[in-house]
């Protein structure tokens, strides 16, 4: 059986997954990502509604942002990727699901028998898409992010 996740585990991934993603889709907002995560993960609702109405977070900004967004995206992502790891830590065994994720978030040296398939990152792209028009974000932005997370954890190198 695959180890149960803890939630500060779960959500640390969740973080670092995005904050790889808006290094490419919105590096302005790095400068106060972990304010915008602390306050994602304590409510992801009210976060994500206040981006779906345009309106600024709670902790003052002025401007509407699209981490809360991305955080989202990057909680389905990471869903996936919890799935395809466990599919293949029951197969292998060895490696917990956590490292197996960092791995493919490059936290580590990159590994040939870890790296995802064409078609495991296209199914990771839709999820994102997915989620992000579910979010009712713009075309243009769901594409951004969505190849941002893929960008993150995939190479086709």
């Amino acid at each position: 059986m695959v180890t149960m996740w803890r939630v500060d585990e779960e959500r640390t991934l969740i973080a670092e997954l995005t904050e790889m993603a808006l290094t490419q889709a919105a590096p302005d907002e790095l400068a106060v990502f972990d304010e915008t995560a602390e306050e994602y993960f304590a409510d992801p609702q009210a976060a994500v509604s206040a981006v779906a109405k345009g309106q600024a977070v709670g902790f003052g900004l002025e401007l509407a942002m699209i981490t809360p967004a991305a955080l989202s995206v990057g909680s389905v992502v990471m869903q996936a990727l919890i799935s395809i790891v466990s599919e293949r830590t029951l197969t292998a065994g060895a490696r917990t699901v956590s490292s197996q994720v960092r791995r493919l978030m490059r936290k580590e040296e990159p590994n040939p028998e870890i790296t995802l398939t064409r078609e495991q990152a296209g199914r990771v792209r839709q999820v994102a898409l997915d989620q992000a028009a579910a979010l009712g974000l713009p075309e243009a932005q769901a594409l951004l992010l969505a190849d941002s997370f893929v960008g993150a954890i995939w190479s086709t190198a």
